[in-house]
């Protein structure tokens, strides 16, 4: 990037992590709508998002594409789901010493795009299912993991992929020992219904890894000013600031998992199967580096969450 544009965006954080923006950009924060819908019948998909994803499907894995940023994103977030699946499931001393740690775990990506976190899933011995509803996606998908040797009879690999949503497969009673939702929230419609379904899923002792952007004053001037507007990171009208998600709402949204099983006849309760929000951890971006990591004291902007079902 040119040095201007890094000066901006060095100006952008230095403000915003003073709790303000930036004269110069003369910018409204758009409100938060006043209520959630904790539970909804209508599914969460949100159509216009899934076209507007399924029209960028073949740059998925374009590095200088739309998703150039998940590119360099994505090792961070699986680093954090093998280090943190490791701890639930006792596999510290393995993670290490095997290329296949996550073998004999059945692992659902939803809101999977192109494959970029079902992949490396699955190469680290998963059983993994990617699923998405734009069905452009799931095609960039396949013919990727072909290419790649990721699917296939000769394939040593469990990967698959299915042009479906969340409340199909919750309807069709799948479940799984690990479910993922990355930067998958903040495009749909009901989230409390979404995650909960998502919830659903997860076998008891399992887990779930929620990944998104924290709702703030920063994370609207990086994340959609600067990174769609000023720098052109991302296209514009990627991101809607008013569906970015605080770790006070996610954390509300798992403990209504209750109701959910409640209302939707999923089943009562029990102690040994409640949901818990394990661990927050802030997703960085140093655009002088050019380079994500993982910062557990700071979740103003990307975060991703660990849930268990104990």
């Amino acid at each position: 990037r040119t040095g201007e544009s890094k000066r901006r965006m060095a100006s952008v954080v230095r403000c915003c992590r003073r709790g303000r923006l930036p004269r110069t950009l003369a910018l409204t924060l758009p409100q938060r709508p006043r209520s959630m819908s904790t539970s909804s019948p209508n599914w969460s998909v949100d159509e216009a998002e899934v076209s507007k994803f399924g029209q960028m499907a073949e740059r998925w894995w374009d590095p200088d594409g739309p998703q150039a940023q998940l590119h360099l994103l994505n090792p961070v977030r699986i680093a954090y789901i093998r280090h943190r699946l490791g701890l639930q499931f006792g596999m510290v001393a393995a993670a290490d010493n095997t290329p296949t740690p996550l073998q004999g775990l059945k692992i659902l990506d939803i809101g999977c795009g192109g494959g970029f976190a079902s992949e490396p899933l699955a190469q680290l011995g998963g059983e993994v299912l990617g699923v998405d509803a734009a069905e452009e996606s799931i095609g960039v998908a396949i013919r990727h993991a072909e290419a790649n040797g990721l699917i296939g009879k000769d394939s040593q690999y469990k990967l698959s992929y299915e042009c479906a949503t969340a409340e199909m497969l919750a309807d069709r009673k799948e479940t799984f020992d690990v479910v993922t939702a990355l930067d998958i929230i903040e495009h749909v419609n009901d989230q409390t219904h979404f995650l909960c379904t998502c919830l659903s899923m997860v076998k008891p002792g399992g887990a779930m890894f929620v990944s998104t952007l924290n709702r703030t004053p920063l994370s609207y001037a990086l994340a959609v000013v600067s990174a769609e507007y000023i720098l052109g990171m991302v296209p514009q009208g990627t991101h809607d600031w008013n569906k970015f998600v605080t770790p006070d709402e996610l954390r509300s949204m798992v403990n209504h998992y209750e109701d959910y099983e409640v209302l939707n006849n999923v089943g009562p309760m029990e102690d040994e199967a409640a949901m818990v929000v394990e661990d927050f951890a802030g997703i960085k971006y140093n655009p002088f580096k050019m380079r994500w990591g993982l910062d557990p004291n700071d979740i103003q902007m990307n975060y991703i969450a660990h849930v268990s079902k104990n």
